[in-house]
């Protein structure tokens, strides 16, 4: 349904800017029989009824043709099978318009202007497939996938091998897990031992992974690799079956479980294109954002230059999206060693679960609460939705200390979506909310997320942000 909005409105836009660059081609072609007016007076002078509808006609032709010959498609796997589409579609183009000229008995040179329709058009093609599929490739980029293999014998061996030698790129290898003594192992599968099943479950909570391979017999898993088998669904790691087919492929000899295990957020086509789609609104909104607000940002380090020692920005290690840590700014509005402060008052803390949370926190400047108040010590991380590591909507990022205090597996799954700006624990309350209450929203959000609900909280959290309901 997206895929099919998304391609209407470029095919509707393409036509826009095909009508274009033929009234340029026409306004250049006649260049030396313009009136004295220019090329305004030209063009009026040709704005006819029979123009007109000839105009609307032509846009729907030039966005029917390219659409019959799979120019919507996206990018072409050869550039020869894409410039002979483009060329045939172009010919087309340039055959009505030369039709429509010689029955309206249009003066000027034809020879000269339908060539040049004709390679306009053409350059125009190309590039718009060429370029509109690399940002679409660009936008919708993901980090390479982190895997454990489960085994250390051939299975294990030959999927090592094919991930240093065809999919290094893309797949990155955390280690090997299995009961074997290290002695009896491969020397490069030794070298990346990373424990024993019995510690695997604690490698999977404390490591970012994306996916557990399992390079043994089926029939060889015992209690302890299904409960572990388990504990990856709930924390979001997906798992896969390597079987013995023989086969230079990955994806032939990768075979995944469909019947027990699932994928927690589906990467079906609609939603790796929706996905794009929110990057790219993304990238628009942190750019707006960044350039509207500049002034603002000045404003705020000059207040907290005049009122505390210390940086602008805090900066602080928090995971983000897959659990890869990222630094996230904000504006400082604590005092310059909070960090270091926070042990000491630690045994304050008034919230439940393993966030840290107090009212009236001596730490923080009183032009810093201020900040907090009015959320404006948030704004920087604009820079990393810039960056690719936020959305403007998501889950809270987590600090490190805070993850760590992590007790239970299925909290991992807060970090299957990027972290964000904004959320729904935004519009609902804040910090006065519970950490229940807050993961509540998290799996709320993950669960039923759309464009549509994006655009909800974005739109609610300008009045939320207002009224400073639930802000610190």
């Amino acid at each position: 349904m997206v895929r099919r909005h998304l391609h209407g409105l470029i095919a509707a836009f393409d036509s826009l800017i095909g009508l274009g660059i033929t009234l340029l081609i026409l306004v250049a072609g006649n260049s030396q029989r313009l009136p004295a007016g220019g090329a305004k007076q030209f063009l009026e002078v040709r704005v006819t009824l029979l123009n007109v509808i000839f105009a609307i006609l032509y846009m729907v032709t030039w966005k029917t043709c390219l659409k019959v010959f799979g120019l919507y498609r996206g990018a072409f796997r050869s550039l020869s099978r894409q410039a002979l589409q483009v060329c045939k579609s172009c010919v087309v183009m340039t055959g009505v318009l030369a039709a429509f000229l010689v029955a309206s008995h249009a003066k000027g040179p034809l020879l000269l202007i339908l060539p040049m329709l004709f390679a306009a058009a053409f350059v125009y093609e190309n590039l718009r497939i060429t370029l509109g599929g690399a940002m679409l490739s660009w936008l919708s980029r993901r980090d390479p996938q982190i895997v454990i293999i489960l085994g250390s014998g051939p299975r294990a061996v030959k999927a090592w091998r094919e991930i240093r030698t065809q999919y290094h790129r893309v797949i990155e290898l955390l280690g090997f897990v299995d009961d074997r003594r290290t002695e009896e192992m491969p020397p490069d599968i030794a070298d990346r031992f990373l424990g024993t099943v019995s510690e695997l479950p604690r490698i999977l909570l404390r490591n970012a992974v994306d996916q557990l391979l399992i390079a043994v017999p089926l029939e060889s898993l015992h209690g302890t690799v299904q409960r572990t088998l388990r504990l990856a669904q709930e924390i979001g790691v997906g798992v896969a079956y390597l079987n013995d087919a023989p086969s230079p492929h990955w994806q032939s000899w990768v075979k995944r479980d469909t019947g027990f295990f699932h994928d927690l957020v589906p990467r079906h086509e609609d939603y790796v294109l929706q996905q794009a789609v929110k990057r790219g609104f993304d990238i628009a909104g942190a750019l707006i954002g960044l350039i509207l607000l500049s002034p603002v940002f000045m404003l705020v380090a000059l207040g907290i230059k005049l009122t505390s020692p210390g940086p602008v920005l805090f900066v602080q290690k928090r995971y983000g999206y897959r659990r890869r840590l990222f630094p996230m700014f904000k504006f400082r509005s604590m005092v310059q060693n909070a960090p270091d402060l926070l042990k000491q008052i630690e045994h304050q803390n008034e919230a439940k679960g393993p966030i840290f949370k107090i009212n009236n926190d001596p730490r923080i400047t009183r032009f810093g609460s201020f900040l907090r108040k009015t959320s404006l010590d948030e704004l920087p991380q604009l820079i990393n939705v810039l960056l690719g590591e936020m959305s403007l909507v998501g889950p809270r990022p987590m600090s490190v200390r805070d993850v760590s205090l992590f007790n239970e597996a299925g909290l991992m799954r807060r970090f299957s979506v990027k972290p964000g700006i904004t959320g729904l624990w935004q519009v609902a309350g804040r910090h006065v909310l519970s950490f229940d209450n807050w993961i509540a929203l998290d799996f709320t959000y993950i669960d039923s997320w759309s464009l549509g609900l994006d655009l909800e909280i974005l739109a609610r959290t300008v009045p939320a942000v207002m009224k400073r309901s639930g802000a610190a």
